[in-house]
C-alpha cells in the first residue's frame, strides 16, 4: 500500500471475531491494503505487543454498547500495545445495531499506551441476536463493499479525525436510555452467571454457565475448535465451558447440528457470515492460556 508521500507502507490488521463478520471485514481490509491479517487471540497473551508497522488496524464486534462496547480481549490487546507513537492506528467495529461510544472507549485505552487512534469506523453487519433475512443480509454486504472503498482511501492518505460516534447533544439526550439499558444488561449478566456480587468485568467470563447442549450434540468438537479463546474442552463427548468466555457466540453459531443453546434471549438466532467457513475460524483460533 502506498501512502500520500508515495512510499510503500506496511500494515497489520488485528481482529477478533465470533460469527465471522469481523473476520470478513478484516480480511477485506487486509486485501485492500496488502496488509498482514493477525487474530488478536494469537498475540494477546504473549507479553507486550511491539510492532514497527506503519499502519495498525483493529477490527472487532461491538459487545454491550451501553456499557463499553469493546470486548474484553480487545481491551486487553490494546493495553499491551507498545511503541505505537509513530504508527497510524485505525479501528473498525462491526455491529447489528449501534456502536455507542465503542470507538471512543478504545481510543482512550490506546492513548493511555502512548498511541493515538487516528480514525474509527462503524460497519453494520447482520446481527446474531435478531433474525435478518437473506435479502437484507445481501443489502448489508453490498453497503460494506461500498464503505470498504471509502475506508481504504481514507487510510491510504492517513487522514485523521473520522470518528463515527455520537455528538455531545445526542449523548445527553440518550443518557437516560443508556442508564436504563446498562442496568438491564448488568442485571441479566449477573443472573446468567449466577454471580450477583461480582463487577461487570468479572461477570462476563462466567456467563458461559448458561450454555448447554441438547440431544443433537455428537461431540464433534467444532465448538472447541472455533472458540477464539479456547474456552471449551470436550469431556466424555460433550463440551464443557471453562469460564473465560468472551460472549462471542461462536460455539452456538458454528455448531453443525444447532445443538448448543444459551438461554440468552427469547428467540435464539443462529447466524455466521456466509463467506467465512469453519476452517477459517479454526485456523484463527490460536489463543494460548
Amino acid at each position: 500500500m502506498y501512502g500520500k508521500n508515495g512510499l510503500i507502507m506496511s500494515a497489520e490488521i488485528y481482529y477478533f471475531s465470533g460469527t465471522g463478520n469481523s473476520l470478513a471485514v478484516a480480511r477485506d481490509i487486509a486485501r485492500k491494503m496488502d496488509g498482514k491479517l493477525i487474530p488478536i487471540a494469537s498475540v494477546v497473551n504473549s507479553g507486550p505487543i511491539i510492532t514497527d508497522t506503519d499502519v495498525i488496524g483493529i477490527v472487532f464486534p461491538v459487545h454491550f454498547s451501553a456499557i463499553n462496547g469493546v470486548p474484553g480481549i480487545v481491551q486487553k490487546f490494546a493495553r499491551k500495545l507498545e511503541s505505537t507513537d509513530s504508527s497510524y492506528i485505525f479501528a473498525v467495529c462491526t455491529c447489528g445495531g449501534w456502536s455507542g461510544a465503542t470507538i471512543e472507549n478504545l481510543g482512550k485505552i490506546i492513548q493511555l499506551r502512548g498511541g493515538k487512534l487516528s480514525a474509527g469506523f462503524t460497519v453494520k453487519m447482520p446481527s446474531n441476536i435478531e433474525v435478518v433475512s437473506l435479502e437484507e443480509q445481501q443489502k448489508i454486504f453490498h453497503k460494506w463493499d461500498e464503505k470498504l472503498e471509502l475506508i481504504g482511501e481514507y487510510i491510504k492518505v492517513r487522514n485523521e479525525g473520522e470518528f463515527e460516534t455520537m455528538s455531545l447533544p445526542v449523548k445527553i439526550l440518550l443518557a437516560p436510555f443508556f442508564f436504563f439499558y446498562k442496568f438491564k444488561i448488568i442485571r441479566l449478566l449477573k443472573k446468567l452467571s449466577n454471580s450477583s456480587d461480582l463487577p461487570f468485568e468479572e461477570v462476563v467470563p462466567l456467563t458461559d454457565r448458561r450454555f448447554y447442549t441438547d440431544e443433537h450434540c455428537e461431540g464433534c468438537g467444532t465448538c472447541a475448535r472455533v472458540c477464539p479463546v479456547n474456552n471449551i474442552k470436550i469431556v466424555e463427548g460433550r463440551p464443557e465451558w471453562q469460564h473465560h468466555c468472551e460472549v462471542c457466540f461462536a460455539c452456538l453459531n458454528w455448531c453443525p447440528n444447532g445443538a448448543i443453546h444459551g438461554k440468552w434471549m427469547s428467540e435464539e438466532v443462529k447466524y455466521h457470515h456466509p463467506e467465512v467457513g469453519v476452517s477459517d475460524m479454526v485456523s484463527k483460533a490460536s489463543f494460548k492460556d
